[in-house]
């Protein structure tokens, strides 16, 4: 991967939002660091403070807690042009809740805390960017909640799939029953039955 054609995927990404001028651009891609991330390998781990976070330039992450009886709860899926990473853990210095591994080899632009703090006073307008992007994220949580507690395992299964078309092809049955809070064998059932339906049978 060449570190100039990723910074320049993120400054593509960052002037679709807000408009940078050529010098604010420099600044933005000399605080971040490319760095590559084999299959299994964790960008973050549970229980370690973490004071970076990392914009996707290619590849697949997923975010996911450990709970104290050792199940997986999977949050959300990093793929490219995503932010990853725990904010609570970046911006107050404790332990992360989350774990954040790569699915397949995969590339990130990392940041670290100060740095972001820094690019804050040099280029101030960054700050509406991570706003607009906290917002972003805060709604889809929500939304994710809201499924969670009042729709059907199919609902959440098909909103889904209506969200990340082609999921299937990069993420395993297993971690996706996992985001949906079912049992692997019970996401295999219901998709026969969503087959059978759509075949009108």
């Amino acid at each position: 991967m060449d570190e100039l054609q990723a910074k320049q995927q993120l400054l593509n990404y960052i002037n679709q939002r807000i408009s940078l001028t050529e010098d604010e651009q420099q600044k933005v891609a000399n605080a971040f660091q490319l760095k590559q991330f084999k299959k299994k390998e964790y960008f973050l781990e549970q229980g370690r403070p973490n004071r970076q976070e990392a914009f996707v330039v290619s590849g697949t992450f997923r975010v996911f807690h450990i709970d104290n009886k050792s199940m997986e709860h999977v949050l959300y899926f990093g793929f490219k042009d995503w932010w990853v990473g725990d904010s609570a853990s970046f911006n107050s210095d404790i332990p992360s809740f989350l774990n954040v591994q790569a699915m397949e080899d995969s590339w990130l632009l990392q940041i670290q805390w100060e740095e972001k703090e820094k690019l804050y006073e040099d280029v101030p307008k960054l700050e509406r960017l991570f706003r607009i992007i906290t917002m972003r994220t805060l709604t889809v949580l929500q939304k994710r909640f809201f499924l969670t507690v009042g729709a059907s395992a199919e609902e959440r299964y098909l909103e889904l799939l209506e969200r990340h078309q082609g999921i299937e092809q990069l993420v395993p049955q297993h971690q996706i029953a996992s985001y949906l809070g079912i049992l692997p064998e019970s996401l295999s059932r219901m998709k026969k039955q969503l087959l059978m339906k759509n075949k009108g049978i």
